[in-house]
């Protein structure tokens, strides 16, 4: 199961802001795309939800062009949670994430507003205890937190069961400790075997959950691969145009990334060679 790019041109007229990207979202994983504001993250995520077509190149679901399927094709295979997703109707939340189950009930069952039953009701449960939603299940979404109404629309994604996942930046208006537990979800689906693309704008973040990082810049790829072999003080250099430091975390050595000034106060001179495979528990 593959979802990919091939050699993707996008722009907003006559602004190119991406530039022959190619990209494979292929295995069960959590693949982390960070790059600077404006660095065309967001777009790469719409090419690959299907919620823009590309000028040149091409989106791939399994080979097959992306734009040719079906709506509720591609609803079945590609859960997407955007920055700007929004609900027209103030719901309770259960029945916001009742909505990630639309695309598998009948025609009838729909104009009917048939209940949920079997594994149709399951999927929304987990979705909703995977975030920590039971308590909030009737609240409507006006009355929710920034944080809470961003792990609702989570929730909606989850419960569609797709083998792809995509999120742009789900942890932006999250506490620490809600953000730890949401990537900690995460973590746990791409384990289960979900394809997982991430638009984290947190380096260490990426560093301490992805399996792999990719780095946009410029509408280009500038790197693609492990964290501790992408998130480097030289690359970074490179990508974000100032300095950063890098620095092993102290349990499991995994990237931790810092402005150069911030880590001289915190950790002197420390060596910041990463080289354990090991996240932090």
């Amino acid at each position: 199961m593959s979802l990919s790019l091939r050699d993707v041109h996008f722009g907003y007229g006559p602004r190119e802001v991406l530039q022959g990207v190619s990209l494979a979202v292929d295995r069960p994983e959590i693949l982390a795309l960070c790059g600077p504001n404006g660095a065309g993250k967001s777009t790469l995520l719409h090419l690959l939800a299907g919620l823009a077509q590309p000028a040149a190149g091409e989106v791939l679901l399994d080979g097959r062009p992306l734009g040719k399927l079906a709506p509720a094709v591609r609803a079945a295979r590609i859960a997407v949670v955007t920055q700007s997703a929004e609900t027209a109707f103030d719901l309770p939340v259960e029945d916001l994430v009742s909505l990630g189950r639309l695309h598998r009930l009948t025609l009838r069952d729909r104009l009917l507003l048939q209940p949920l039953r079997g594994e149709d009701r399951a999927a929304v449960e987990s979705a909703l205890t995977q975030l920590g939603l039971e308590e909030l299940r009737q609240r409507p979404l006006g009355q929710l937190s920034g944080g809470e109404r961003a792990r609702a629309l989570i929730a909606t994604a989850l419960a569609q069961e797709a083998d792809h996942l995509l999120l742009d930046e789900p942890t932006a208006h999250l506490d620490p400790a809600f953000r730890q537990e949401i990537l900690d979800v995460l973590r746990a689906l791409a384990e289960g075997g979900k394809r997982i693309l991430i638009v984290l704008h947190d380096l260490t973040l990426a560093g301490l959950y992805a399996d792999r990082v990719a780095l946009l810049a410029g509408g280009v790829l500038r790197a693609v691969g492990a964290p501790q072999e992408v998130l480097r003080e030289d690359v970074l250099r490179d990508v974000f145009r100032t300095p950063l430091r890098v620095l092993p975390h102290p349990d499991g050595g995994r990237p931790v990334v810092l402005p150069s000034a911030f880590a001289r106060a915190v950790a002197g001179t420390g060596e910041s060679t990463v080289d354990n495979d090991r996240r932090p528990r």
